[in-house]
């Protein structure tokens, strides 16, 4: 496989705001397309282990069985308590966590009075669709559904997500101003950024032979470019956020989380940056019982207690801008 052009490639890794900007033609496109969906194809979410609610003693979550805007029915898990204060949209990641490794944060937004969803993204897991930037019409879908219920008026959506889905509840707030916070864990700003990272390096099955990050974006839907790279972090727009992240993560490179924090900076004084050391990818070291890292719980829960607008900031403990761990 050959390509037939390459006039210019640019693509920078420094600054959000830049773009790829080349002119490539190729040959055989379908082939780096089908090699691109061979490995996409191994990213679906690991439901060999499987959480119960009831073990972390909710009720049985309602399923709610919904579409996209595309048509493809997304699934998601409502937990509501008999009065709600606020929602929290869980979104899996990648290949994890699944939706129901997300109960044990449900149980504690419970005890607070938060609502969960926990819902799965396009086609990598139980929700159909494309694995092509679909992952907001998906969260959108469950934002609809919200809009429908009368327990749910006028009450805060954060939406929270690790890597891909830390990804896509920032991509997700930026394009709706219904979700009023985000609280994201090992964000990376693209899949073009993350292939990148660890084309050849740290993950060996992304050694797509003559595939280049244009031929990516060109297999990605028409506005991947702006949203996956996260050049309109301006659509912030002043909102609360809580970026997560691990100085030494493997996975996603603690680069990610110093170009985002830089960049929102720009368009938010909600910001609060939570920094732990060595390789935590889930930030908190026992994901499915959160309570149990206490720096992590705390800067969590009073984050959603900040931007609950029932309870009075002075009751709560002033975060520091950045913590660190």
């Amino acid at each position: 496989m050959k390509l037939k052009y390459i006039v210019f490639l640019f693509f920078s890794l420094i600054s959000l705001s830049s773009g790829a900007q080349s002119i490539m033609i190729d040959d055989d496109i379908s082939d780096k397309e089908l090699q691109i969906e061979r490995c996409l194809q191994q990213m679906d979410v690991d439901y060999s282990t499987k959480y119960d609610a009831q073990q972390f003693g909710l009720p049985t979550p309602d399923s709610l069985y919904l579409q996209n805007q595309y048509g493809n029915e997304v699934i998601a898990y409502e937990i509501c308590p008999a009065i709600p204060i606020g929602i929290v949209i869980c979104i899996s990641g990648r290949d994890a966590p699944s939706a129901s490794a997300y109960y044990g944060h449900a149980m504690e937004f419970y005890k607070l009075g938060y609502a969960t969803f926990t819902m799965d993204v396009s086609n990598h897991s139980k929700t159909d669709g494309s694995k092509k930037y679909e992952e907001v019409k998906d969260v959108q879908a469950v934002i609809d559904y919200i809009k429908t219920k009368m327990d749910y008026i006028n009450l805060p959506i954060v939406v929270m997500g690790v890597a891909m889905g830390g990804t896509v509840a920032i991509r997700s707030m930026i394009e709706s101003y219904d979700i009023n916070a985000a609280i994201s864990l090992s964000a990376y700003s693209s899949f073009e950024d993350y292939f990148a990272f660890n084309h050849n390096e740290a993950d060996p099955k992304y050694d797509f032979p003559n595939v280049s990050l244009k031929d990516i974006e060109d297999m990605s839907v028409a506005d991947s470019i702006t949203l996956s790279k996260l050049c309109s972090v301006k659509g912030i727009d002043q909102r609360p956020i809580l970026l997560m992240q691990s100085k030494k993560d493997k996975i996603v490179p603690y680069a990610y989380f110093t170009r985002l924090s830089k960049e929102m900076r720009k368009y938010t004084n909600e910001l609060v940056s939570f920094v732990v050391e060595g390789d935590e990818h889930y930030i908190c070291r026992d994901f499915i019982n959160p309570s149990s890292d206490k720096a992590y719980f705390e800067t969590l829960t009073d984050f959603l207690k900040r931007i609950t607008p029932s309870v009075p900031l002075s009751a709560y403990r002033k975060l520091e801008d950045t913590q660190e761990i």
